[in-house]
């Protein structure tokens, strides 16, 4: 599995190290894989400010067919767009709040030769965020991540299609 994650700086993120390593955590309890991370991307003409991070599932081959992309709408548009061709065959799973790009975000979507997509449940075009720490988890969580992480089922698709929004 690949999992993009969107560095953010937003004042509510003191120190990032704590995101990702929540979010690690929060990989192992729901999948019981070790995910590492493969390449950190910087901002461009700024090699000091981490853009985002891709993180790899350990044994590498574990669950190869999934993608998971994480961050604020603007930079999954951009990220989607610009790594089409690596979501061939792969099931996308995609964080992100729709806001005022939905039909931006459907019509990328809708180029994408994935076998199936799934996004974030949307409640008036906006991901429902906790603090993730009222559950032990070092980050803001989507509801659709919460209640995947407390899904009793045990096939990842069922999970998906029972806590995500399928649009494809």
């Amino acid at each position: 599995m690949i999992y993009i994650l969107q560095h953010s700086y937003k004042k509510e993120y003191k120190n990032f190290n704590t995101e990702i390593i929540g979010r690690k955590d929060y990989l192992y309890n729901v999948f019981k894989l070790y995910f590492v991370i493969k390449k950190t991307v910087y901002l461009k003409g700024n090699f000091t400010l981490p853009q985002y991070y891709i993180l790899e599932s350990f044994p590498f081959s574990s669950m190869n067919n999934f993608y998971v992309v994480v961050g604020d709408t603007n930079f999954v548009i951009e990220y989607i767009n610009t790594h089409k061709e690596e979501f061939n065959g792969k099931t996308l799973v995609i964080i992100t709040c729709v806001k005022n790009n939905k039909k931006k975000i459907n019509r990328l979507l809708s180029t994408l030769k994935c076998t199936s997509i799934y996004l974030t449940r949307q409640n008036n075009d906006e991901a429902d965020y906790y603090d993730g720490s009222k559950w032990g988890l070092n980050f803001k969580i989507t509801l659709s991540e919460l209640d995947f992480y407390n899904s009793n089922k045990n096939n990842i698709i069922e999970k998906l299609n029972e806590n995500f929004e399928r649009i494809k």
